[in-house]
């Protein structure tokens, strides 16, 4: 198993995130742990829409035409926790953010449906976090090899030096490019085609967008988002910390949002 292995990140690689807000990493996790993933994703899927755990699984009708989200895996699921809370995917967010540790915010499982799944408009994630600092980031694990025609990811170099923006709605027409006071000749998208086991880690300022899935067969993903010990609470309504009785401007902690890489 790679998954206590430590990944050979260069300094090029930590640089280039910082500068772009996002880069790309390939052959992360082995082809049987990529299989393996994939056998819980479905389970988990099956599970939770059976008990219709509105706090753990997005579906909607508006919704599921863009993905089905499940979230929060690890907390059921030892084998997909192991995943999760790995050290070697934890350890590239640590050194990509420069902290001395980093925790656990939750994981997701994005399932684009074959054929129709409509396309992720253009959107920061941070804005939807309660989180007062910068600096939380997303590992976008691919579970099938993703292109253009199946929605892979793509990114505005830089656009995270915007900084957070009013949150858009992923299933409304916005613009978060007019928003930004971006003109057309600024709207540069890099696409990230890549083979299954391979990821991206984008910060949570960077604009992203998936197309819609094209072909005869469902793209998985899953994603871990990550943020830095000392990250504050900001008081907003978020389904992962709704109910724990978090105060405003306190660390996030506790055993919801464990460590899992330190210096």
């Amino acid at each position: 198993m790679s998954l206590k292995k430590e990944f050979p990140l260069t300094r090029e690689q930590v640089q280039f995130y910082r500068e772009n807000g996002y880069v790309q990493l390939h052959n992360v996790l082995l082809k049987k742990e990529v299989e393996q993933i994939r056998k819980l994703l479905t389970q988990a899927v099956r599970d939770r829409k059976k008990k219709f755990d509105a706090s753990q699984l997005q579906f909607t009708p508006e919704y599921e035409r863009v993905f089905t989200q499940v979230i929060n895996l690890w907390r059921d699921y030892t084998e997909v926790s192991e995943y999760i809370r790995s050290p070697r995917l934890a350890e590239i967010a640590r050194r990509l953010v420069g902290c001395r540790s980093i925790r656990l915010w939750h994981d997701h499982a994005l399932i684009k449906p074959a054929r129709d799944g409509a396309e992720t408009k253009w959107h920061q994630d941070f804005p939807y976090w309660p989180m007062n600092e910068t600096g939380a980031l997303s590992c976008w694990i691919a579970l099938d090899d993703v292109n253009e025609k199946n929605g892979c990811l793509s990114f505005i170099p830089g656009s995270h030096k915007k900084g957070r923006l009013k949150p858009v709605s992923l299933t409304n027409r916005e613009n978060i490019f007019r928003q930004a006071g971006m003109k057309k000749k600024d709207i540069k998208p890099v696409s990230m085609a890549m083979r299954a086991g391979s990821c991206t880690f984008h910060d949570g300022n960077t604009f992203h967008y998936a197309g819609g899935n094209t072909t005869s067969r469902p793209r998985r993903a899953l994603a871990i988002i990550y943020f830095p010990s000392g990250t504050t609470f900001n008081g907003e309504a978020h389904p992962v910390s709704d109910g724990l009785d978090m105060k405003v401007g306190q660390p996030i902690k506790g055993k919801n949002f464990p460590v899992v890489a330190r210096k």
